[in-house]
């Protein structure tokens, strides 16, 4: 299976071509901004250096946030552009997610995962399992209320890594599209609004 795994929900550009045993192909550059402008070139390098085609990729994956609402739909939006006409199943998995499953989950079977996403707040959720289920969904709130949340529970408390698409594609090989879909998890809205003070839709 050859899997195409992306991430545009940081400063960091990713993309990683896998398969089963090794990585064919992998690019990261941290580029702050402008993630549209670079993406479509990057998968074509990798591409390249696999020597590999699209027609070659099995399954997607797309780190789903938590991230500002136009950098993370920069990977999710191509992701979904990629896939239809192929006909190719999309894997997503949020960055507090991915941490957990990248732990040792036998020593660490249940935690709470968080990510600082500006404004004197964090994203964090509790995960359990080497999938996770949530025992509640990742909300919004300050350091002070996730601390609670794990002292609550007796639970070790987590800072999110950066996603690596590597991980975020072989990951995805054994998870189910259906339980793990390519939905935005928005930090929070856009900034930006529509006349009349409306919200833009998500």
């Amino acid at each position: 299976m050859i899997v195409l795994g992306l991430d545009t929900t940081g400063p960091d550009c990713s993309v990683s071509l896998v398969d089963e045993a090794v990585v064919r192909a992998h690019i990261s550059k941290n580029i702050g901004r402008g993630h549209a402008e670079v993406l479509a070139g990057m998968v074509a390098d990798a591409f390249a250096a696999a020597d590999l085609t699209p027609n070659d990729v099995d399954r997607l994956a797309v780190c789903t946030g938590p991230g500002s609402f136009t950098g993370l739909r920069v990977a999710l939006s191509f992701a979904k552009g990629f896939a239809l006409p192929r006909e190719v199943p999309i894997v997503g998995i949020d960055r507090l997610g991915l941490t957990h499953m990248s732990m040792d989950t036998d020593r660490l079977p249940c935690t709470v995962i968080y990510q600082d996403v500006r404004r004197n707040e964090v994203m964090f959720g509790t995960y359990a399992g080497p999938q996770p289920g949530f025992s509640d969904y990742p909300k919004l709130g300050s350091m002070e209320a996730a601390m609670r949340e794990a002292g609550s529970r007796q639970l070790d408390l987590i800072e999110a890594k950066a996603a690596d698409t590597r991980i975020l594609g072989w990951l995805a090989m054994d998870l189910d599209p259906e339980h793990f879909p390519a939905d935005p998890l928005y930090a929070r809205g856009p900034d930006a609004k529509l006349p009349g003070g409306k919200s833009l839709a998500k």
